[in-house]
């Protein structure tokens, strides 16, 4: 009696530590999953960038709002932080990558020129700038399109040249071109006329012989009244 006794006691403990080893188990997160995701995510929203792999920890246990970090290496090197989060208890995640002097976070990027931006011309603007994220490499420079119309002045802020000085800065300086100035038509001077009234416009043009076109001085440029010189764009092809 007393040695099956020992025995059974023995077996209830064995069962007891293997329920608390599964219990474990599917209470871990699956982060080789998490590596597999993460690198594929970046690797798709950047078109110059080639991970060797992601590691994450292991042994992490799903707990809501619970926060840990992997590392992405680069090819051929480098390497960089990712911080995920644990959104609920079942295993699903939000990560994000920071900028650093490895990689940029284009779409922070972007948040900081927009501020940056606004504040320059105290006008608002959406940036374009591409890539999810690019290399940070000193002396590497790329453009963010201006999204909408940004009248400054007499331009037209097109694009926003962002370069990379060598201590991994980012300096930027607007990409703009001159708008044509726009004179009035009156209806008369689209050649209408009204009774008892002398032609003008192009009917004037035929009566008299005299040209409505815009003067041009000796220097090529177009002289417009009442605005200010306005250099003629140069087409491939044109002889004069």
């Amino acid at each position: 009696m007393k040695r099956t006794e020992r025995r059974t006691g023995v077996r209830i403990a064995l069962l007891a530590g293997s329920l608390f080893t599964l219990t474990g188990c599917f209470n871990r997160l699956d982060t080789g999953a998490i590596e597999q995701e993460i690198e594929s995510e970046v690797e798709s929203q950047s078109r110059r960038l080639s991970l060797a792999e992601v590691r994450c920890p292991r042994d992490v246990y799903k707990q809501s709002g619970a926060y840990f970090r992997c590392v992405g290496y680069l090819r051929p090197e480098g390497e960089f932080t990712i911080n995920v989060v644990q959104q609920d208890s079942q295993g699903r995640i939000e990560w994000d990558i920071p900028s650093s002097q490895v990689i940029l976070n284009v779409a922070k990027v972007e948040e900081k020129l927009q501020q940056e931006f606004a504040q320059a011309f105290s006008k608002r603007a959406a940036l374009n700038c591409g890539d999810m994220y690019r290399l940070n490499q000193p002396g590497e420079q790329f453009e963010c399109a201006v999204v909408g119309d940004v009248i400054v002045g007499q331009e037209q802020i097109t694009d926003l040249l962002v370069r990379i000085d060598p201590e991994g800065n980012l300096n930027w300086y607007e990409v703009s071109e001159a708008i044509a100035p726009v004179t009035p038509v009156s209806n008369q001077a689209a050649g209408t006329t009204s009774v008892g009234a002398s032609p003008t416009g192009a009917a004037a043009n035929d009566a008299t012989g005299a040209a409505t076109t815009p003067a041009q001085s000796s220097s090529g440029k177009e002289k417009v009244a009442g605005t200010r010189e306005v250099e003629r764009p140069r087409v491939a092809g044109d002889d004069d």
